[in-house]
């Protein structure tokens, strides 16, 4: 992320409810017009940003980056709330999404509830107060939750030869960590605090995101898909598939063409 930067403009600022989606898969198609900064109070999202698999739990922030996405889906294993800035800067922030565990941060949540009852109170000054507050909330993700770009560098090439090769390789986490000169240890706690998951999770959830792309197809046995990405039987694959995505795989092609 960015160290300097300035924020031009804030477009909005919304609470969003429990029940504000119905359904539990939501894909948004659109370019984003703003970058946005949602903090989650409550529920639970595995989000696909890109090329990027995200984790939403309670006391996390996310940040999306302005433009268009490859893809943007949002799998909801329970619902929740969260409150979503969209807001312009003069340069990017950062070139990709990311996710920053704000658990040990006990001021961040009332920040963004100070900024939206700022927002949408318009008393006074608000507009002012309000990019005041987001600049106080973004001081705090990099005092504390943030990883370090020099960090991010140390795991590089093992995010790098995750995403070459999860489909083909079984990945151990004490190659990985070789790959990058670094303990074990240490490489899983980088990984976790870039991504907000382990490796060894990250890598299951890539093929699972994967299988539902080969699943939207319909050209494929859920045996063959197994096979394709990397499972070691389907049993195991259809085991990880649901608790992954909540349905087994035969459910997600039924629900899917139910869709169209």
């Amino acid at each position: 992320m960015e160290e300097k930067f300035m924020i031009t403009d804030i477009d909005r600022v919304i609470m969003v409810g429990q029940d504000e989606y119905s359904d539990q898969t939501i894909s948004f198609g659109h370019a984003l017009k703003s970058n946005e900064l949602i903090f989650h109070f409550s529920g639970h999202d595995t989000v696909y940003f890109d090329d990027l698999i995200l984790e939403t739990k309670p006391n996390t922030v996310r940040f999306l980056p302005k433009g268009k996405p490859k893809r943007y889906d949002v799998i909801r294993h329970e619902k929740g709330e969260c409150i979503d800035v969209f807001f312009q800067t003069d340069r990017p922030i950062s070139e990709c999404a990311f996710n920053a565990n704000t658990a040990q941060n006990e001021k961040l949540g009332s920040l963004f509830k100070k900024l939206f009852a700022t927002w949408v109170g318009r008393n006074d000054g608000y507009y002012f107060e309000s990019i005041s507050i987001l600049y106080k909330i973004f001081a705090e993700l990099q005092k504390n939750n943030h990883i370090p770009k020099q960090h991010f560098l140390k795991i590089k090439p093992a995010v790098d030869r995750i995403h070459d090769r999860f489909l083909q390789d079984a990945l151990s986490i004490e190659s990985l960590a070789a790959m990058c000169g670094i303990k074990e240890s240490y490489f899983q706690r980088l990984f976790k605090e870039k991504y907000g998951d382990s490796p060894k999770k990250y890598i299951v959830q890539l093929k699972i995101n994967h299988a539902c792309d080969l699943l939207r197809l319909e050209r494929y046995t859920v045996t063959q898909i197994a096979e394709l990405c990397n499972f070691s039987d389907v049993y195991f694959f259809s085991r990880q598939f649901k608790e992954y995505m909540g349905i087994t795989p035969t459910q997600f092609v039924n629900k899917y063409k139910s869709s169209k």
